[in-house]
C-alpha cells in the first residue's frame, strides 16, 4: 500500500529525499522509454493503421444527432483503461449519441502516451473518434463548444496522485460551462481521497457540485462524497459490462496472434504486479491443470509494470500484445488467473473460471470485492497472505455462469437505464437504444450437471481436494 512519510521527515532531509526519489523516478522513465521503443518496432504491431495524423481536426457536429465529449483515460496503456473508454463510447453511442473521446492533457504524464502508434493509439484510433490535443483554454472552449454533454469516467480520474497532482481539477470538468451537461460515469478517486491541498480541495467540491449527476462504480467511492463532499450518486457497472461482448469477440477475431496460435487449451495469467508469491501459486495452479491436455500457461504483464514485474516474476512473460491479442487471449483460454481489476471483468465476460490474487492490503481490493460479491463470486479471491493449500480447490471448482449472468444482466439494465435517463431524460426503451445482442451461450438455459462439474482428470481425481 502507498504511504506517504513526508509528515515523519526532517525539513532539512525532504528535500534531499526529494532529489533522490526525481532520480528514481526519471531512471525509471528511461527504462520505460525504452520499453515503449521496442514496443513499437515490434513486428506485431499493426503499423498499417493509422497513417498520418489522425487527430480530428476540422468535426463536425451531426444535425440529427447530441454531441458527447468523453473524458477517459484510454491512453494509458492499459488494457482496462483502453477498453473501459471504448466500452463507454460505444454505450453512449447506443443511446443515441455522437461521440468523441478528448485526447491526454499535455501536462498529464510524458509524451509518450501521446503517441498514436502504441497499444493504445493503435486501437483507440482506429475504433472511436479522437479529439486533437487541447495545448491552450481557447483549445478547451473550442472543443466543448459544440457539445451537448461532458462524461468523465470510469477508472480514477479523480485520484490525485495519479491525475490531479498534473491536471487540478481538469477531470472535475472545470473548463466546461454551466450550460453544458456534465455527468460522471462510475468515475473514481481510488481508495481514498487524497489531496495534500485543503484550498485544492474545496475546489473539487465546488466543480464536482456543478454535475448534473454523478456515478460512481463502489461503495467507497459514494462514501468519499458523500462523507468528504456532501454529495450523493449512483452506483453503476463498469463500461465494460454495459458493451456487448459479440464485439469484444469481433475486435478479437482480428488479432495478430492467431497466425502463430492453436488450439490448445491453455491458462491466461495477466499480472500487474509481480512477486515470488505470485508465481508460487501459478505454478501450483499449472500443475494442477496441465493433466487435463492444458498447454503450457500464457503470461503476460502490464506494459506499465514492465520489466521490473517480469523479473519479480520470474516467468516466461510474453512481450507486450494488442488490445486484440489481449482479447483474444483471455476469450479463448480455460482458466484466468489475475491481480487486475479488468483481467476479472473480463474473465466474467467471457464466462471463464478465474482466481483474483493478491494481497490483502491492495489499493483496489475494494473495487474487486464490490464486483464480485454483488455477483456472489467473492470466493474467488486469494490472498497472498493464505494458505495456498488451502485455495487449490478452486483451479477445480466450476463457476456457474447461469446464475451470475442473470444477476449481472439485471445491474447491467440498471446503469443503461441510469445513464439513458441522464442523457435522454427517458426510461431505456427499444426506440432509444439499440437492441442488446445476447449470445447464444447466455442465454437463459437449464444448466446440466455436466456444465457445472469440476474440471477433473484421472491425475487429478487422486488429488485431495481441500475445501
Amino acid at each position: 500500500m502507498e504511504k506517504n512519510y513526508k509528515n515523519d521527515i526532517p525539513k532539512s532531509s525532504y528535500s534531499k529525499l526529494q532529489k533522490i526519489q526525481d532520480a528514481i523516478a526519471d531512471d525509471m522513465q528511461e527504462t520505460l522509454n525504452t520499453v515503449l521503443t521496442r514496443e513499437q518496432s515490434s513486428p506485431k504491431a499493426n503499423s498499417s493503421v493509422l497513417p498520418g495524423n489522425t487527430n480530428i481536426v476540422d468535426y463536425k457536429k451531426p444535425a440529427d444527432k447530441p454531441l458527447a465529449l468523453l473524458e477517459t483515460l484510454w491512453f494509458g496503456l492499459d488494457y482496462g483503461s483502453i477498453l473501459t473508454a471504448y466500452s463507454l463510447d460505444q454505450t453512449v453511442r447506443q443511446l443515441g449519441w455522437d461521440t468523441i473521446l478528448m485526447n491526454k492533457p499535455p501536462k498529464l504524464w510524458t509524451s509518450h502516451y501521446d503517441d498514436p502508434d502504441n497499444i493504445a493509439g493503435r486501437f483507440i484510433y482506429k475504433n472511436c473518434k479522437v479529439q486533437k490535443i487541447c495545448r491552450t483554454n481557447e483549445d478547451l472552449d473550442e472543443a466543448v463548444r459544440d457539445a451537448d454533454a461532458v462524461i468523465v469516467g470510469s477508472d480514477v480520474m479523480w485520484n490525485y496522485n495519479v491525475c490531479s497532482k498534473q491536471t487540478k481539477t481538469h477531470y472535475f470538468l472545470d473548463y466546461v460551462p454551466d450550460d453544458k451537461k456534465k455527468l460522471s460515469y462510475a468515475a473514481s478517486f481510488g481508495y481514498k481521497f487524497v489531496d495534500p491541498y485543503r484550498e485544492r480541495a474545496k475546489t473539487c467540491a465546488r466543480f464536482l457540485k456543478r454535475f448534473d449527476a454523478l456515478s460512481v462504480g463502489s461503495y467507497m467511492n459514494l462514501d468519499i462524497l458523500q462523507d468528504r463532499f456532501g454529495l450523493d450518486a449512483e452506483i453503476v457497472l463498469d463500461p465494460v459490462f454495459l458493451c456487448d461482448r459479440t464485439r469484444f469477440e469481433e475486435i478479437a477475431a482480428e488479432a495478430p496472434c492467431i497466425e502463430s496460435e492453436t488450439d490448445d487449451t491453455f491458462i491466461f495469467n495477466y499480472i500487474k504486479g509481480g512477486s515470488k508469491r505470485k508465481r508460487e501459486f501459478l505454478l501450483t495452479g499449472n500443475e494442477i491443470l496441465t493433466p487435463n491436455h492444458y498447454s503450457p500457461m500464457r503470461n503476460f504483464i502490464n506494459i506499465n509494470t514492465f520489466p521490473e514485474s517480469k523479473k519479480m516474476l520470474g516467468l516466461d512473460v510474453a512481450f507486450h500484445i494488442t488490445v486484440p491479442d489481449w482479447l483474444y487471449y483471455i476469450s479463448h483460454s480455460e482458466f484466468v488467473v489475475t491481480d487486475d481489476f479488468y483481467g476479472v471483468c473480463f474473465a466474467i465476460i467471457f464466462n471463464k473460471p478465474f482466481i483474483f490474487l493478491e494481497s490483502v492490503n491492495y489499493d483496489g481490493m475494494e473495487s474487486v470485492k464490490a464486483l464480485l460479491c454483488s455477483l456472489n463470486l467473492e470466493e474467488r479471491i486469494v490472498y497472498l497472505e493464505d494458505d495456498f493449500k488451502k485455495k487449490e480447490y478452486l483451479f477445480r471448482m466450476p463457476i456457474r455462469y447461469k446464475k451470475v449472468n442473470n444477476l449481472l444482466e439485471a445491474l447491467k439494465e440498471q446503469s443503461l437505464s441510469w445513464l439513458n435517463s441522464q442523457l435522454n431524460g427517458t426510461e431505456l426503451s427499444d426506440e432509444t437504444a439499440e437492441p442488446l445482442d445476447v449470445p447464444d451461450d447466455l442465454e437463459d438455459e437449464e444448466e446440466t450437471d455436466a456444465e457445472a462439474a469440476p474440471v477433473t482428470s484421472p491425475e487429478s481425481d487422486n488429488r485431495e481436494e481441500t475445501k
